[in-house]
């Protein structure tokens, strides 16, 4: 057999300790359970116990949040004045789900509310000079903001300067210099307390109401009806699904599955899965692409209407929108992937470490879409810019140990304006500034440990096809939800025989049965079909295989997978 390469370094785990065996024992959990989540950092019998079972009990109240005291009782004067209050959220899946939960909290507490979500490509991220204009017209005296404001003195002031009183609700990182707003509700404040500063924003918003509606001594089932929302929002905006994260989506997932919002439920039943159970990957592969489409394609309020709706004929109507603008989404995703891919090898921008592309006439909803492919498929950061005339805007998206914002920083005098996370940012640029900008990041990113641009598979456990049975699914199924800092569990096995005849599925796929001792397991190997005329038949080919293991329904019938993310000839 010619031999095959992997395409990423493997990290394999630690050799055991006694002390996983201790854990196993005290816990009485099998000893692979105990391994993945040691191996996690899970390593006492406390630590294990919350993570594998979490309670609302451990979620922290809203009063150690900054400026929610100020935030609440200004609420509550708004409500007992009627004055008229607007919601200013921002268009992705964590605005959207954050918008919707205090319009409908507010609404339930017979608010005069409305609420404002700025057009992607006209107004751009955060509040805009255009969005104070429509509250000054509405006669709004308070402004909420959620998942944005941070950054956005001017407008802030614009706002105070009319009269309208505005409690930003946000969770990016936040400048040395405050926003001129009443409450600045910030887990990322330099100066907040807060135990866990990774909420999204839509989780701050569900703090805020929580305060509001306990001050109000309402009923706690007024709290538990808005998890949905942040169980969505929490898993689409790819926070660390850690500490009080996953406690948010775990719960959230569960009221998902028996929402009784109308237009959820309409949308999953014309989109979600139909006999199995609903899980974090639904979320992000099925509903938040097409929450997120409107907002790139058209207009992020229709997402918020289908979200508040109580009319099943408007909920179907929107729903179809929402698919019409996920097939174009699509389209130009694709269009335009294609072309940074070109423009990338054409210009040799392979051999940096970070990309930077920019092209006149780039769709600004889709580039931060395209910038996730050019980081999937060359491992660098990317940053794609949609140019217009003699400016453009762009979207990043990063690796791990590279932090985007702080890079943004670095190169601040090159940018009109910039903002996000570690992992993810936009801004916007001159033209003429884009070549400086682009030699300036990669002086930022020579800085940085050559390690962290290897790609990378950081392997929970090396096990043998026989551990794979109903307990060790469960136990997966227990480990949900599954996204950053918690991704699904990767495990290796070693010198696998290849059982009869591996074909080529889709496109550029490889499919093949894998035996270990007594079991045999089906195995697809993504975009590797081209490893194909290695296997010869006839012959006994023996593979080491990377790999999640996913549970499968098709006709009725459940059957176990292989995904392998990486394989290479195993070598005696």
């Amino acid at each position: 057999m010619a031999e095959m390469s992997p395409t990423h370094y493997w990290n394999l785990p630690s050799p055991l300790s006694a002390e996983t065996a201790r854990l196993a024992h005290d816990l009485k959990l099998p000893e692979l359970v105990v391994r993945l989540m040691y191996q996690r950092g899970h390593r006492t019998t406390d630590a294990i116990q919350t993570f594998l079972h979490p309670s609302p009990a451990n979620l922290n109240q809203p009063d150690k949040l900054p400026d929610i005291k100020i935030a609440t009782e200004r609420i509550i004067a708004a409500l007992d004045t009627h004055e008229r209050i607007c919601v200013y959220g921002d268009y992705d899946v964590d605005g959207v789900t954050g918008t919707t939960l205090l319009v409908s909290t507010l609404k339930r507490l017979d608010a005069e509310v409305i609420y404002y979500l700025p057009h992607r490509r006209k107004e751009g991220y955060g509040l805009s000079m255009a969005g104070i204009d429509f509250c000054r017209e509405q006669k709004v005296k308070l402004i909420i903001t959620n998942d944005c404001g941070s950054t956005d003195r001017e407008a802030i002031a614009a706002a105070q300067d009319a009269g309208i009183d505005t409690i930003v609700t946000d969770h990016h990182e936040v400048p040395a210099q405050l926003p001129p707003a009443l409450a600045v509700v910030n887990p990322k404040r330099p100066d907040s307390s807060y135990p866990f500063p990774e909420l999204a924003g839509v989780g701050v918003a569900f703090k805020l109401a929580w305060s509001v509606l306990a001050t109000l001594g309402r009923p706690k089932s007024e709290l538990t009806d808005l998890l949905d929302l942040v169980g969505l929002g929490t898993i689409a905006d790819m926070v660390p699904l850690i500490d009080e994260n996953r406690i948010l989506a775990r719960i959230g997932l569960n009221v998902i599955r028996n929402t009784k919002r109308l237009g959820l439920q309409t949308l999953l039943e014309k989109t979600g899965p139909k006999k199995r159970r609903f899980t974090s990957h639904d979320i992000g592969f099925i509903l938040a692409p097409r929450l997120n489409a409107v907002g790139r394609i058209s207009h992020a309020s229709q997402a918020v209407r289908l979200l508040l709706t109580e009319d099943k004929n408007e909920a179907e109507q929107l729903v179809a929108e929402l698919e019409a603008d996920n097939h174009a989404r699509q389209s130009l995703e694709e269009k335009i992937v294609k072309q940074a891919i070109s423009l990338v090898e054409s210009q040799g921008l392979d051999k940096k470490k970070v990309l930077v592309v920019a092209q006149e006439g780039w769709h600004e909803g889709v580039i931060g879409l395209v910038a996730s492919k050019l980081v999937e498929r060359y491992y660098r950061p990317a940053i794609v810019i949609a140019l217009k005339d003699q400016s453009g805007k762009g979207s990043g998206r990063s690796i791990s140990g590279f932090n985007l914002y702080a890079s943004f920083q670095a190169c601040a005098e090159y940018l009109v304006k910039f903002g996000g996370h570690k992992c993810a940012g936009g801004l916007q640029i001159e033209r003429n500034c884009i070549p400086e900008f682009s030699a300036a990041i990669n002086r930022f990113a020579d800085e940085l440990p050559e390690e962290i641009y290897r790609p990378c598979l950081n392997i929970d456990a090396v096990i043998n096809l026989n551990e794979i049975d109903e307990d060790f699914i469960r136990f997966l199924q227990q480990l949900e939800p599954f996204g950053s800092e918690n991704p699904l569990p990767l495990f290796a096995s070693l010198g696998l025989e290849v059982v009869g005849y591996p074909r080529r599925i889709g496109k550029n796929h490889l499919k093949m049965k894998l035996r270990s001792e007594n079991k045999v397991l089906p195995a697809i190997a993504w975009q590797r079909s081209y490893e194909l005329p290695k296997l010869e038949v006839g012959r006994k080919n023996h593979l080491d295989i990377c790999y999640t293991v996913e549970r499968r329904t098709y006709a009725g019938s459940t059957s176990t997978q292989l995904n392998l993310r990486d394989l290479r000839t195993h070598l005696t």
